[in-house]
């Protein structure tokens, strides 16, 4: 019986043992497969230029732009949310304006870094009054982060001389790309072209109501609306106008300031867009 036992124990660790040996073989049979493939596919890749493409890649990756990591982005996107920016598409448009925006490798840290973004935000804060939305300033044109300090505070007080009436922080959190601009003086005097044309109507409202009245394109919108004759003016233009000689007597021109701006900027729309700042 022992006997019995122990052929039949030694037939077990016989057949472990093949199958063992098997089953390393065929182990590096398989591992020999894919070396081979693969020195095949570094042969092909070789042959057709690959490699040296990728070697070029490597040695000049400062040249072109490399992908974020997603920790980066997650970074951006909660840096963005808690800035106020709560619709999902701005964010991503925002994430992603490293990429649009700069043209140097000091930018591309700038914009592609939530500490150095938040650092740099901070910074700009410190220039405008507490409870300027600079966030909001930001959405719309991330450009102004670009401007240093000295030149924000040189082209605020800029703003402010050439309106002096118009509350400067509020129309920057609307229309930022003012902080842009290098001819004010040229837009405040069309701005007083305007005034002159419609004299019941408060041009300092119009522009804290709408702060893209200010743009380069406003001499050339005040001039195209001046050239309009006064029988081709639309019953809403008519409607801010002084009264004329066969106006009857109780005519009184309209005076609001919200939907003065929203006409005057239709009126001008076809040949100056509302954009074009």
């Amino acid at each position: 019986v022992f006997g019995a036992a122990r052929n039949a124990m030694n037939d077990f660790a016989r057949r472990a043992a093949s199958r063992a040996v098997f089953a390393s073989t065929r182990d590096r049979g398989r591992r020999r497969a894919r070396r081979r493939a693969q020195r095949r596919a570094r042969s092909a890749r070789d042959a057709s230029g690959g490699a040296n493409f990728e070697r070029l890649i490597r040695q000049n990756e400062w040249l072109f732009p490399q992908p974020e990591r997603d920790d980066e982005r997650e970074a951006l996107d909660a840096f963005w949310l808690a800035k106020g920016a709560r619709d999902e598409r701005q964010r991503a448009r925002l994430v992603a304006m490293g990429r649009e925006l700069a043209s140097g490798v000091a930018e591309r840290e700038l914009y592609g870094d939530a500490d150095a973004l938040g650092h740099a935000t901070r910074r700009l804060e410190a220039m405008f009054p507490r409870g300027t939305d600079v966030a909001k300033m930001l959405w719309h044109c991330p450009e102004v982060l670009q401007l240093p300090l000295s030149e924000v505070a040189r082209r605020l007080i800029a703003l402010k001389r050439a309106f002096p009436r118009v509350n400067a922080e509020r129309v920057l959190e609307g229309n930022p790309r003012a902080l842009l601009m290098d001819d004010l003086s040229v837009v405040a005097d069309a701005v007083d072209e305007l005034q002159l044309e419609f004299p019941r109507v408060d041009m300092v409202a119009v522009i804290e109501f709408e702060p893209h009245v200010i743009q380069r394109a406003l001499p050339a919108r005040v001039r195209a609306l001046k050239s309009i004759k006064p029988c081709d003016r639309s019953a809403s233009l008519r409607a801010f106008y002084p009264p004329r000689v066969d106006d009857p007597p109780s005519f009184e021109p309209m005076k609001n300031a919200q939907l003065f701006a929203k006409v005057f900027l239709l009126t001008t729309e076809c040949s100056f867009p509302r954009g074009d700042v």
